[in-house]
């Protein structure tokens, strides 16, 4: 019960339920022993961040049940035969575990193979809302104790109905997650025999030597997944060159020739920011939002781009918020090095200082353009791409 109430304990229906907590939870142990236990009504919850989706919220009691299931029987015993590239929503894993396992792989392959590689990346379109009921149902029948599947698969069937589909938003089918695809991940690992190999729930990552081996795997990954009725992503699913560099859980990643590995934070990320701190800080103007919450969120948002190599971007990102604050900016101008995927765009002809346009005025009738000043005399103060003095011969 009390690890059920974090981050929930302002809602009302929670501080009844913890305030007479020793009454509820005797009362749910009698139905349980009486066989009377009935499993709640679900509500639907519309998330849209990042993307539009439905999840469901299940009543605070349900919660208290599903997480000493998960806790004390089926997470034990579902997790026993993962391999240790399977990164989602396990103790002592996680988004951040999985990155640093990628660079570790990185580096490890640049060490044996050089910075020549061809990368597999797979993703898997409606992963939640495709997912077979019976496939879950016999996952859990095949690792978990008797007790445990009927529980587990009597939460399941009552609030989930139909025979395809799971909406994201209870503990259980998130463990139904990371489950369902395991004989997938040793099938990869074992006869497959992809050394550098990550899968984060339903997305896909693997690194080979060759462009034929890599679109072999890809292949034999697809048929696999296709007998779970699974179809992939087809713009997010590929095989590409290590050298192009690719995105994975947020971030972009990309290696140098000498091996090391700079990962910048995902572009749209900085834009969605930029437009979050546009809003909240006209809300402050006018008086509906404190100052201090917009501080608490783009801290937050600063703690996730550290992860990367993004000091400057976060330099560029506290000075518009400083000019948004002052009134110079508006949530229409972007920074092009923020915003653009190649982080290199060039500034228009029409942001440059007007000192700079006047240096690059001609100095004469005789003034011609051009483009290299390398053989300039180095006394003169020259520009590349501005005008020198030319003479005929």
């Amino acid at each position: 019960m009390m690890k059920c109430k974090k981050g929930v304990a302002w809602k009302p229906s929670v501080k009844s339920f913890v305030l007479n907590g020793e009454e509820n939870l005797i009362r749910m142990e009698r139905q349980l022993k009486e066989g009377t236990w009935k499993n709640g009504k679900t509500k639907p919850v519309l998330v849209t961040y990042p993307k539009r989706r439905e999840a469901l919220s299940i009543p605070f009691k349900d919660r208290v049940y599903q997480r000493s299931i998960n806790d004390n029987s089926l997470y034990p015993q579902m997790t026993k035969s993962f391999i240790y590239a399977n990164c989602a929503c396990q103790t002592g894993k996680g988004t951040d575990f999985a990155r640093k396992l990628v660079k570790k792989y990185l580096w490890n392959y640049f060490c044996n193979h050089g910075s020549d590689g061809w990368l597999v990346q797979i993703d898997i379109h409606g992963y939640y809302l495709n997912m077979r009921h019976s496939d879950v149902e016999e996952q859990i029948s095949y690792k978990t104790d008797n007790a445990t599947s009927r529980m587990s698969c009597g939460v399941l069937r009552d609030q989930y109905a139909g025979e395809t589909g799971y909406n994201p938003g209870s503990q259980m089918v998130q463990i139904a997650g990371i489950s369902i695809l395991d004989p997938v991940d040793h099938y990869i690992k074992e006869q497959l025999h992809v050394r550098y190999y990550i899968r984060y729930m339903d997305d896909f990552w693997m690194l080979l030597p060759t462009k034929e081996q890599a679109e072999e795997v890809y292949r034999k990954t697809i048929e696999q997944l296709q007998t779970y009725a699974l179809e992939i992503n087809e713009k997010k699913s590929h095989v590409m060159p290590l050298r192009k560099g690719f995105l994975f859980l947020g971030f972009q990643y990309h290696m140098t020739d000498t091996g090391k590995v700079i990962m910048t934070l995902n572009p749209d990320s900085v834009k969605h920011e930029r437009r979050t701190l546009v809003r909240m800080v006209n809300k402050a103007q006018r008086g509906e939002l404190d100052e201090k919450k917009i501080d608490e969120h783009h801290a937050s948002w600063e703690n996730n781009a550290d992860k990367g190599n993004s000091y400057k971007m976060k330099q560029r990102t506290n000075k518009y918020l400083k000019n948004l604050r002052k009134g110079e900016e508006n949530g229409s101008k972007k920074n092009v090095s923020d915003t653009c995927r190649s982080g290199r765009g060039r500034k228009p002809q029409s942001n440059r200082s007007s000192t700079e346009r006047e240096d690059r005025r001609a100095e004469g009738n005789n003034a011609v353009r051009c483009n290299d000043v390398r053989n300039l005399p180095s006394g003169r103060n020259r520009r590349r791409g501005g005008y020198r003095e030319c003479t005929e011969s």
